[in-house]
């Protein structure tokens, strides 16, 4: 009957894919019956019978045997693994390697066991789940990107008309719930026009996108929005505490565009109109005052600003 146990035993260690290895009282370890085809294909055996040293075969092996030697040396009681690991040589696509060190009383045994199948599966959910995390990543990004592409304005790296009027909302909340007034201010180019017809599109282009950057630098706080509203027309919503303030920041801006040397082109100058936004009204209705007052500064000779109060707007502290 023990006979018949054994060979049982030893029938599912193959079917396993399980080999066993008994250390010896000398150190030396022996292979218990008859290990699983893939151990002979991997530790080939000698003229004495199946591989009893695979360390000697497998890096990964000889350093768990280092710790396996250590383990049964410090008289430990249990179980220690090496973990599932693959290595280049020893192991098929898709195979992987695991070894046991472990005690029963006085029997010190390493076990090495193929992994195939249930690894194999592993693998492939490893790998659909990495693919399907790199696909979310890339569409994130995408996503990202279209946001940012969809919201600012390409050529001067200001928000384009969508994108000022998406944050416009959370911004005014923000600023009247400091405490503070909202300056808009539109600008356009005088006689952008005139630069495209006589100079090409491509100067054009050049005068919007140093604009975009002489906007940029002269108002440097996270408080202020900056947008391209349309053509050469750009507004400006600016966080202030008077009317004199306003115009200060808009007097600022203009004497930068005037002064700015934009290539090879002549002096370019731009229009200002001013406002305050009233809380609670419609933005729109705030930009139009404001466009009010601009077209009152491109009437009466360019390269001015002009403003035009609602009648509601606070005093000019």
């Amino acid at each position: 009957m023990q006979m018949q146990h054994e060979k049982l035993a030893q029938r599912i260690l193959q079917h396993l894919d399980t080999v066993v290895l008994q250390r010896g009282k000398n150190g030396k370890y022996t292979v218990v019956g008859d290990p699983p085809p893939f151990y002979g294909d991997l530790f080939p055996p000698d003229a004495h019978g199946p591989c009893c040293e695979p360390w000697q075969h497998s890096f990964m092996l000889e350093f768990f045997y280092q710790t396996a030697e250590e383990f049964f040396a410090a008289g430990n009681a249990g179980v220690i693994s090496s973990g599932t690991w693959e290595e280049e040589g020893i192991c098929e696509l898709d195979r992987a390697l695991v070894a046991e060190a472990m005690t029963f009383d006085d029997a010190h045994v390493i076990t090495v066991r193929m992994l195939t199948d249930i690894y194999a599966e592993r693998v492939a959910l490893l790998n659909a789940v990495r693919v399907e995390l790199l696909e979310r990543c890339v569409l994130d990004n995408d996503l990202e990107k279209y946001k940012e592409k969809s919201t600012v304005d390409a050529l001067t790296k200001v928000f384009n008309r969508m994108g000022f009027m998406d944050n416009i909302p959370g911004y005014l909340e923000n600023v009247h719930k400091d405490g503070y007034f909202c300056a808009v201010i539109m600008l356009d180019i005088d006689h952008f026009k005139k630069v495209n017809d006589t100079f090409g599109h491509q100067s054009g282009d050049l005068v919007l996108s140093d604009l975009g950057q002489i906007l940029k630098s002269s108002l440097r706080r996270e408080v202020d929005m900056i947008a391209r509203y349309g053509g050469e027309e750009f507004v400006l919503f600016v966080q202030v505490t008077s009317k004199e303030t306003t115009v200060k920041i808009a007097e600022k801006v203009r004497d930068c565009v005037a002064k700015h040397h934009f290539g090879p082109l002549p002096r370019i100058t731009a229009s200002f109109g001013c406002t305050l936004y009233v809380p609670g009204e419609n933005v729109e209705a705030a930009i139009a005052r404001a466009d009010e007052a601009l077209y009152e500064a491109k009437h009466n000779g360019r390269n001015r600003v002009r403003v035009r109060w609602a009648e509601s707007d606070p005093p000019a502290a």
